[in-house]
């Protein structure tokens, strides 16, 4: 089995609210109902199974984010997604590779701070969504 770096990364897409795709115009219950059960999904999310994660990953994309945080889910979620297809082509197991992996993202994700700080307090506030950190 793959170590945790898939799991990792599909649970940071969700923990920190990666979703995208809808247009904005649901409403705030529909969406937190919604994006709970998709937190649901992922506590049981075999990451080991590509079609799995990629189903989920799919599930995100049909959530109807509020305006307020749409542009920074779906920014989440398409770098979640990018981190998660290029371990794909990566043997985790390979401590080097997987280190490498790591660095190939990590500034990226740093940059992304604001952005998670920003969907995190939304869910916080609105969804009782407690935050990931």
């Amino acid at each position: 089995m793959r170590p945790t770096l898939i799991a990792g990364a599909a649970a940071a897409a969700l923990v920190i609210a990666a979703c995208g795709g809808g247009s904005g115009s649901g409403s705030v219950e529909d969406f937190c109902s919604e994006y709970k059960q998709v937190e649901e999904e992922l506590a049981q999310l075999d990451d080991s199974d590509p079609d799995a994660v990629d189903a989920l990953f799919d599930r995100i994309d049909d959530l109807d984010p509020p305006d307020e945080i749409k542009d920074e889910f779906q920014t989440m979620t398409e770098f979640n997604r990018t981190v998660y297809l290029a371990s794909q082509d990566v043997d985790l197991d390979d401590p080097e590779a997987a280190a490498q992996l790591q660095e190939q993202f990590t500034e990226q994700a740093e940059d992304l701070d604001e952005v998670s700080n920003k969907v995190n307090d939304y869910l916080s506030e609105n969804c009782d969504v407690g935050a990931s950190d």
